[in-house]
């Protein structure tokens, strides 16, 4: 039986990550989920960005924060792992 006390590497088995990259990619989440239910903080048509009322743009905005959010997520704790089609020789 080996040392599981040990953090995880880039040598890791898929799916063991480092606690602090756990905690940063769970409030990478986090972050847009909350956003988008703080619905008071948007539900407004001021102030207006190039004739687009504040609800619009600040959707539009939260949408493209998500997909960097949910972006940098993956390459926290996905990126260095190999992809499980390719065949080793």
């Amino acid at each position: 039986m080996g040392d599981t006390s040990q953090p995880a590497t880039a040598g890791s088995p898929p799916g063991t990550h480092r606690p602090l990259r756990m905690v940063v990619s769970g409030l990478l989440i986090i972050l847009p989920v909350a956003l988008g239910l703080a619905v008071p903080l948007y539900q407004r048509t001021g102030p207006t960005l190039g004739g687009i009322p504040f609800f619009y743009w600040f959707q539009m905005l939260a949408a493209v924060l998500t997909a960097l959010c949910t972006s940098a997520v993956y390459r926290l704790l996905f990126a260095s792992e190999k992809d499980g089609d390719e065949e080793e020789s």
